[in-house]
């Protein structure tokens, strides 16, 4: 079997090589009828031929290794293909002047189950009423657009931070609302919102799919490792399964007996995909996708874990699963196996796909988009022969021929943060371009008839009226997705986003020893304002945003936002050196988006009204007590702006230098939203925060924690655990002061940078400053 550019292209020289010499083509020949066939069954292909002179001979090629000898009047073939495919099928017919030929793509389906699986997305089309819907996050509203004009007809406003869309048979449109935690229902006909219910607190809503027979929705809850099921009627959670990690893409079989569920930030051993039985609404299946730690890395493939497994699409055969996501190459570097990172070799884009009857992955399978970035949605066309892949990061959709995985085709120009994909009956496909605020519409017929390859973009329709973000904000949000912007990765790979998706981490330690520093544990952006806290990285490293430009340059094998002259400026080139800040409008439009993420999500583990829980209060008398605020100090919990470096025992060999220098100690981070962080410290090395208190901390250098009891412990995590930025009210004046004993008790930090000789406790495992004003107020992050 061939895939169909390769298909294409061959039958094009077949029929050019009968086409010659072109006074011998007296005959014709044509298969008028050629329907895709069914594997097992026997299909039949009639030949018509005109204009013969003389006896009529034919010979056919079917495409699958079967051929017959040129016999007089063999216009008709029956033929039964055994495996699903695209099969090139060749007749030549001559007679006694000379010869012609008829070639075409033959599709050959799997069975089709009845019924369509659902799953979660930020676009959902509606045929009954021939729209399209939007969930624009930004701009709290969903779009409206109609199929047939191809405009925006309205924009309806929602709850903050609509991320996925549903609809029910009844004509409702469900919205599921990350920052507002909570749903979204609207009536199709009136574009009116009827009702919201409210979900559990801080739980960040994901993935959001109603059972294809529309007895049940299935909504993710990522902050809380969480899924729920709702009554479709009223919306009400009606049950929730505990599924641990961080759910994100949810969808539901045709028949709506099985639900899949991602695990969106994957263990260091393995990603993960759940499946759960619908009736009894508890785990059957934890498929694994193993690490790949034998590839060899080259510039078309490479190791990696899988990561970032953003959704589930099933195949309308009901027979696989492809999940989108990455690979995550923390397997190289310097001080793991002595061979630097490169832009081919750090991430790399995959789909996987599941063995859905044996509940595997089937390995040999996962596919491997050279020169792509965050791959994040599949649909198929009805047959399921061809499926549709947006590549978020790429700003395009890749078309792959479902039997072989092989590229088929490209559908570019999409906009940027291609997302959401819906396939008409028309053979339309509308993509959500997120961070154009678009969506584009191309004709795809040819493509799904197998006929051929060309493609017709019909529309970028926009979405929003308003714009509520920035100019600056927006265009540096695009960049930061964007690789394929060749400043941003020669190879298309890498951009921000790859690591810090939504400007959050990836649960990752890389080695960087390649660039001047070392193990490095993924820092969250979100809630740091940029530069907002002092200097960025484990190490201190750059003093303003526009620094990355060295990264961009060195990891990413971008060409980078700075020319060759104005890095040869000054000391430009040297991070820390002269500012770059106004040399470059796409290096200054990044840091005002990183600038702009300046609010952390709200913790989870908060009472449902966002205060204290009970043991939060006690421990953050604990964290008094200890003296934490002695480095996480101020209203961000940190002594970075004053280039603060600390070692609390936990530099070591692997820590490497900063940015090529010695490196004396670490840059305190905040910390607010270190509930949804782990791993721990600058390389990881501490799994949780009790890890970081006890584990890690033997010496007590990073704070007097031996002293404390096995409940005060529990007290002091409890309380770092619902740090997000909430200025908390003070003990009321009943409520005992916290001791000051045990404050500054024989804890023997060393801390270059900081007071010499001086005591202090460093809680450097992420650290803020307790009772401070930390985070004022809280908007959404973007």
């Amino acid at each position: 079997m061939r895939s169909l550019p390769k298909l294409l292209g061959l039958l094009a020289g077949i029929c050019w090589a009968a086409a010659w010499p072109a006074e011998a083509r007296a005959v014709t020949a044509s298969v008028p009828e050629r329907a895709p066939s069914l594997m097992g069954e026997a299909v039949t292909f009639d030949l018509t031929i005109g204009d013969a002179i003389g006896p009529v001979q034919v010979r056919w090629d079917m495409g699958d290794e079967t051929r017959t000898e040129f016999t007089v009047g063999d216009v008709q073939q029956v033929h039964t293909y055994a495996a699903p495919g695209h099969y090139p099928v060749l007749a030549t017919v001559k007679d006694d002047v000379g010869f012609t030929s008829v070639a075409f793509v033959h599709t050959v389906h799997r069975p089709l189950v009845t019924g369509s699986a659902a799953g979660s997305t930020d676009l959902v089309y509606d045929r009954l009423n021939a729209k399209v819907y939007t969930a624009n996050y930004e701009n709290d509203s969903v779009s409206v657009l109609d199929t047939g004009a191809l405009i925006r007809v309205a924009e309806v406003p929602v709850a903050r931070g609509p991320v996925g869309l549903a609809l029910t048979a009844q004509g409702k449109l469900w919205v599921l609302h990350r920052d507002a935690h909570s749903l979204s229902i609207i009536d199709t006909a009136s574009l009116a919102v009827e009702s919201e219910v409210m979900l559990p607190y801080a739980s960040q809503p994901m993935g959001l799919a109603i059972s294809p027979t529309g007895d049940a929705a299935y909504v993710t809850l990522m902050a809380v490792g969480k899924l729920l099921k709702l009554d479709v009627a009223s919306g009400a959670v009606v049950a929730e399964l505990v599924l641990g990690g961080t759910p994100r893409g949810v969808s539901v079989s045709h028949d709506g007996a099985q639900v899949y569920v991602t695990r969106f930030i994957s263990e260091d051993s393995h990603g993960e995909v759940a499946r759960i039985d619908a009736a009894t609404f508890q785990v059957s299946t934890r498929f694994a996708l193993a690490a790949d730690t034998t590839t060899e890395d080259t510039d078309q493939q490479g190791r990696g874990l899988p990561n970032y497994l953003f959704s589930v699409g099933l195949s309308p055969d009901g027979l696989f699963a492809w999940v989108p996501g990455k690979k995550d190459n923390i397997f190289r570097g310097p001080f793991r196996d002595q061979l630097g990172l490169t832009d081919d070799n750090t991430v790399r884009p995959l789909v996987a796909l599941l063995n859905v009857a044996e509940g595997v992955e089937d390995v040999a399978r996962r596919i491997d988009l050279d020169d792509r970035n965050l791959p994040n949605q599949v649909v198929f066309t009805p047959l399921g022969d061809y499926a549709f892949v947006s590549v978020a990061g790429s700003a395009l959709v890749e078309v792959r021929d479902a039997y072989t995985g092989e590229f088929v085709t490209a559908l570019k120009e999409t906009g940027f943060a291609p997302r959401g994909l819906a396939l008409t009956e028309t053979d339309k496909l509308f993509v959500h371009a997120s961070l154009s605020r678009t969506v584009a519409v191309y004709d795809v017929a040819d493509v799904v008839s197998s006929h051929d390859l060309i493609t017709k973009k019909l529309a970028d329709i926009p979405t929003v009226a308003a714009e509520r973000l920035d100019a600056q904000v927006l265009r540096g949000k695009q960049l930061f997705f964007n690789s394929a912007d060749i400043r941003m990765s020669d190879q298309g790979y890498i951009s921000c986003a790859s690591c810090h998706f939504d400007g959050a981490e990836d649960g990752r330690v890389w080695d960087f020893g390649s660039v001047g520093e070392g193990l490095r544990n993924t820092v969250s952006l979100v809630g740091r304002r940029g530069t907002g806290h002092g200097n960025t990285n484990w190490s201190g490293s750059f003093d303003e945003i526009q620094d990355a430009d060295d990264n961009i340059r060195d990891l990413f094998g971008g060409k980078g936002f700075l020319g060759a002259e104005q890095l040869a400026a000054g000391t430009v080139a040297t991070p820390r050196g002269d500012k770059k800040a106004g040399l470059s409008p796409e290096l200054d439009a990044l840091a005002a988006f990183l600038g702009s993420l300046d609010t952390y999500r709200p913790s989870p583990f908060r009472n449902a009204d966002g205060s204290l829980t009970e043991d939060g209060v006690a421990g953050r008398a604990i964290f008094q007590r200890l003296g934490c605020g002695f480095c996480h100090t101020g209203p961000d919990g940190t002594d970075s702006a004053r280039g603060k470096l600390h070692d609390v025992g936990t530099v070591k060999p692997s820590s490497g230098l900063r940015a090529g220098e010695p490196l004396f100690g670490i840059d305190t981070p905040t910390l607010n939203g270190v509930w949804e962080t782990a791993p721990y410290l600058h390389d990881g090395s501490a799994p949780t925060l009790r890890d970081v208190l006890v584990t890690a901390n033997p010496e007590d250098r990073h704070a007097f924690t031996s002293g404390l009891s096995e409940g005060e412990l529990g007290q002091l995590i409890a309380y770092v655990q619902q740090l997000d930025g909430t200025v908390d009210a003070e003990p009321s004046e009943d409520q005992p002061a916290p001791s000051e004993a045990g404050g500054f008790l024989g804890l023997g930090c060393s801390a270059r940078g900081g007071p010499s000789g001086g005591r202090a406790p460093l809680l450097a495992f992420a650290l803020v400053a307790s009772s401070m004003a930390i985070g004022a107020r809280r908007r959404r992050p973007s």
